[in-house]
């Protein structure tokens, strides 16, 4: 090995190293060795690492220039703050992770907008870039920023440099010795290092090296922003020289009529802006066409007040031509889309003029009326005639209703099962004043129970007098349809007397028995209305039909009754009643008429 080495210790970790123990400066040698760890190639021997005086050196001169808080704080311009060069403070944390590259939290944001840094806090969530952020300062504070963190730099490099050169003299005067490192721990300028250090010494070390390369790259982001600067203030000084040779020639021909605001305005095609013919923007624009000089002022009010390529052009980031053919381009987008909104619009009336397509919106307009959704098809034509004639007021002929029932029962929705109820219930009642048959009193008192007009209903049975009826067959009929009514209206004592008069009346008709077996289960008499719904069974009422009156019963009654009429049933028959145990019918009432 040779005698131009420097011996480091890894310590143990079962161990600590004594007081007596030479060490480096603790927050120097700490970064150190994290340089060391990373770049240096490190020879083993035990627990001991060797590296050169050579790259012992480099690594000093790296740290010498490494960033600390200073460095951070300069490189965001804001040195000037107390707390940004304060280690371990809030905005210096802040600046350190912004500096990172870490996304800030949503508390760090708010402190920046509480301090007063919004130029920071658009820089944080990325509303700007760097060269943003610095271009919008001051350019001779910002100037005064670089100097600042030049002086510092330079004190901070002495600073380090006697601190490493306490450390040469230490290791060279270990190293004169000539002692065994295998004997003594002092040999070749053995240096004690901290336990943990080389754990940490990767991160660390690869965070300064990439804060370096920042610092590079914004230093050659400032340089090309000089440079384009420059390059914009020789085109702009072009623009101004074109302009007023253009204006030379102009005023030089003895035809020359000094144009006005509204003619210069045109020129630069602006003239459909509102205020460009009035100062101050008439004003400015005069200047710009004669090729006088700009003040800050102007173009501050160009870049608020006026299309974006005028304020390029008067910045002289675009020449003359550019400009134009920019406007004539966006001239012609407009043009464009004009003429589409207009043929788009012609389209329109022409589309909303023709005869299938009002048909079609009537269509669509009456399937929402009655409630039925076409799920982006169009309904049968058959459909389209039925909506047609029951909006008109008309009846359905006895086919229609037939294929409702049938093939177009995903049609026949509740609202116009109501429409075509109402509308029976109507014809009946006027047959009845035309007829005065009393049959045409039942068939529309049926029809208007169905469409939720009870007390039309009743009107209508208690405007002729039964008195009058000679056959049981229509005093049974009137009786049922009448007990059918008073169970509507809630009025269930008397529904269940009418109920016993139809059946007294017609011992064989299955109707009596289907109104008392309705009217007993909402009672909550259970084997009552077992006992007459069988007696109507027996009589010719189907089981489908008896079923849909005990869901349509189940469904209107309350909690309680429909508990108990579900252990009724389950316990008459689980098969056949199995349905109360379906949610549907357990949480959606639905009206029923028997």
């Amino acid at each position: 090995m040779s005698p131009r080495a420097l011996i480091f210790t890894r310590p143990s970790r079962h161990r600590q190293l004594s007081a007596s123990s030479r060490c480096l400066p603790g927050r120097f040698a700490s970064k150190l060795l994290k340089r060391l760890t990373v770049e240096s190639d490190l020879e083993n021997i035990g627990d001991n690492v060797i590296i050169s005086h050579r790259a012992f050196d480099k690594q000093l001169t790296y740290l010498i220039m490494s960033s600390s808080t200073y460095d951070i704080a300069y490189y965001y311009c804001v040195s000037h703050i107390p707390a940004a060069t304060i280690p371990a403070s809030r905005l210096s944390n802040i600046l350190d992770t912004m500096h990172q590259g870490r996304p800030l939290t949503a508390y760090s944001l708010n402190y920046l907008l509480q301090q007063n840094l919004p130029g920071l806090y658009q820089l944080a969530t990325g509303q700007i870039s760097y060269d943003a952020y610095i271009t919008a300062l001051d350019p001779a504070f910002v100037a005064s920023q670089q100097i600042a963190q030049a002086e510092y730099q330079a004190k901070e490099a002495q600073r380090l440099a006697r601190e490493a050169e306490y450390l040469r003299s230490r290791a060279a005067l270990s190293a004169a010795s000539g002692r065994n490192p295998k004997n003594d721990k002092s040999s070749f300028g053995e240096v004690s290092i901290p336990a943990g250090e080389f754990h940490k010494a990767d991160s660390e070390a690869q965070r300064k090296l990439r804060r370096q390369r920042e610092r590079e790259a914004s230093e050659a982001v400032l340089k090309a922003q000089r440079v384009r600067q420059a390059e914009l203030a020789e085109q702009r000084d072009r623009n101004r020289k074109a302009a007023a040779a253009t204006y030379h020639v102009r005023t030089s021909d003895p035809d020359y009529i000094v144009p006005t605001s509204h003619d210069i305005a045109c020129y630069y095609h602006v003239n459909y802006i509102p205020g460009m013919v009035s100062p101050p923007m008439s004003d400015i624009l005069d200047a710009l066409i004669r090729g006088i000089h700009l003040t800050q002022d102007d173009l501050n009010y160009l870049k608020l007040q006026a299309p974006a390529a005028l304020h390029q052009l008067a910045l002289g980031r675009i020449t003359f031509d550019s400009y134009i053919a920019t406007v004539e381009a966006a001239e012609a987008a407009e043009t464009a889309r004009k003429a589409r909104v207009e043929a788009a619009e012609a389209a329109r009336v022409a589309r909303e003029s023709d005869p299938d397509y009002i048909a079609m919106m009537q269509t669509r307009a009456l399937c929402r009326e009655y409630g039925i959704d076409l799920n982006g098809q169009s309904p049968p034509q058959r459909m389209t005639t039925i909506l047609r004639s029951v909006d008109s007021g008309n009846r359905l002929p006895k086919e229609d209703f037939v294929w409702l029932k049938t093939a177009g029962k995903r049609y026949f929705t509740e609202k116009l099962q109501k429409a075509y109820h109402q509308k029976e219930a109507e014809f009946y009642a006027s047959e009845y004043s035309r007829t005065l048959d009393p049959w045409n009193v039942v068939n529309a008192s049926g029809h208007y129970r169905k469409c939720d007009q009870p007390e039309r209903a009743l009107e209508l049975l208690d405007s002729f007098a039964t008195n009058r009826l000679k056959h049981p067959k229509i005093k049974s009929a009137v009786c049922t349809t009448r007990g059918g009514v008073m169970r509507d209206l809630g009025r269930r004592p008397e529904a269940l007397q009418l109920g016993d008069q139809a059946h007294e009346l017609q011992p064989q008709d299955f109707r009596p028995c289907t109104l008392l077996g309705a009217v007993h289960m909402e009672l909550g008499d259970f084997d009552s209305g077992r006992e007459w719904y069988a007696k109507a069974a027996e009589r010719g009422a189907s089981e489908h039909s008896i079923d849909t009156e005990l869901r349509s019963i189940f469904q209107r009654a309350d909690k309680a009754s429909r508990a108990a009429m579900k252990i009724f049933l389950l316990a008459e028959d689980p098969k056949r009643y199995r349905w109360v145990n379906d949610k549907r019918y357990q949480d959606t009432a639905v009206a029923g008429k028997s």
